[in-house]
């Protein structure tokens, strides 16, 4: 998936900007975490969500040698707890998520729902997966918004089946 997440962070170094507010929904190993905070700035704040502790644990480690902890608030829950922690005053400049076969289509579109309704205008939303099969209803959701207010792209490494959603607001 290497690939197709350094064409989704090309794009998100294009449009997150110091200062803002960004959502990694779906900590895994941390690297997203990390490319996020370096994004925001010194004023910017990244929520980075996974009900697993060592998941939290080692990324707080990482966040700690790599300077960027004060920018990151890890917050020990799944991404279904987005919603709760939106300010629907502050735009969100940014939200990603890794998805796999164990994640929940239906907990996917609710929370995206929420997203983007907080999304900045020229924010983004991504989805990466390793699987392409596993973006397939919610690429069937995405393409139903309107495209006046938001632009859908999707990704596909046709030698490794890694896939990404994006989805800008206009």
């Amino acid at each position: 998936m290497r690939s197709i997440q350094n064409l989704v962070q090309i794009s998100l170094n294009e449009y997150l900007a110091p200062g803002d507010v960004a959502i990694d929904a779906t900590i895994r190993h941390g690297d997203i975490t990390r490319f996020l905070a370096s994004r925001v700035g010194d004023t910017g704040k990244v929520l980075a969500f996974s009900d697993s502790k060592p998941e939290i644990d080692d990324v707080a480690a990482s966040l700690f040698l790599s300077g960027l902890n004060e920018r990151v608030d890890l917050i020990s829950k799944g991404f279904t707890n987005i919603p709760a922690y939106l300010d629907l005053t502050e735009p969100i400049g940014a939200a990603i998520f890794q998805l796999d076969e164990q994640s929940n289509t239906s907990d996917v579109q609710t929370t995206i729902k929420s997203l983007l309704m907080v999304l900045k205008t020229d924010g983004l939303l991504c989805l990466l997966s390793e699987d392409s099969d596993s973006l397939l209803a919610i690429k069937s959701y995405l393409a139903k918004l309107p495209d006046t207010s938001y632009s859908v792209s999707y990704y596909q490494d046709v030698l490794t089946q890694s896939s990404a959603l994006v989805v800008q607001r206009h």
